[in-house]
């Protein structure tokens, strides 16, 4: 079967991004910095991969949003897929990593702990239940549209753990893959095999035109 071209957008800014919060399944605003790197996402991504097959996103606010304003360009209908949702923190969804530090470090040791591949967050998600929601979600794409480019926006986690898999590392390093918000990635990828090749990263080019006051941390 012919691999996909995989366009990863990762999520504008959000407030929680700037706060360090746990915000897996937790909807949470753009920042003002976010908005303008919708624009200037949704604008690149018209200019060059508007011919995408589709569009894929998660359906929390952070993700949908930049769908939503890629497509009213590319004239895509966005397919929102929770699969494609960051990891679930549980009881700790919508925590400071300061307020972790302080009331859970046992936890945050764990995952930390790139050697922890059972890890996971009381009353949410194992590491192995999210990788394995992750692959499920690219391999649909993949199968469904073969040969063919497609686009997913999507959270930081879900894009630096696929990484992190795609070079048949555990999913606990995904620390090592991690990628800047609006940012685009390319995986050429066979969603039979669970096999592909990483051909760009964190390109985040077309976020130059940030003002000043806005310009990536």
């Amino acid at each position: 079967m012919p691999e996909t071209l995989l366009l990863l957008g990762r999520h504008a800014e959000t407030m929680d991004n700037i706060a360090v919060r746990l915000s897996g399944w937790t909807d949470g605003d753009l920042s003002p910095r976010g908005e303008q790197q919708v624009r200037l996402l949704a604008d690149h991504f018209n200019g060059a991969h508007g011919h995408a097959a589709a569009i894929y996103a998660s359906p929390l606010t952070r993700a949908r949003r930049t769908a939503e304003a890629i497509g009213a360009l590319t004239g895509h209908s966005p397919i929102f897929d929770p699969d494609l949702r960051e990891m679930h923190f549980g009881e700790l969804e919508g925590s400071s990593l300061e307020e972790i530090k302080e009331r859970h470090a046992e936890l945050l040791a764990g995952d930390e702990d790139p050697d922890d591949h059972g890890f996971g967050w009381p009353g949410g998600e194992t590491r192995a239940e999210f990788v394995e929601r992750v692959l499920g979600a690219m391999d649909r794409a993949a199968l469904t549209h073969p040969g063919a480019h497609v686009a997913a926006v999507r959270i930081g986690g879900v894009i630096s753990t696929f990484l992190a898999r795609l070079h048949a590392q555990p999913a606990a390093a995904w620390r090592g893959w991690l990628v800047g918000n609006a940012s685009l990635t390319e995986v050429s990828w066979d969603g039979a095999a669970r096999v592909g090749r990483l051909l760009r990263r964190g390109d985040d080019a077309h976020l130059a035109a940030l003002t000043d006051l806005e310009a990536p941390l």
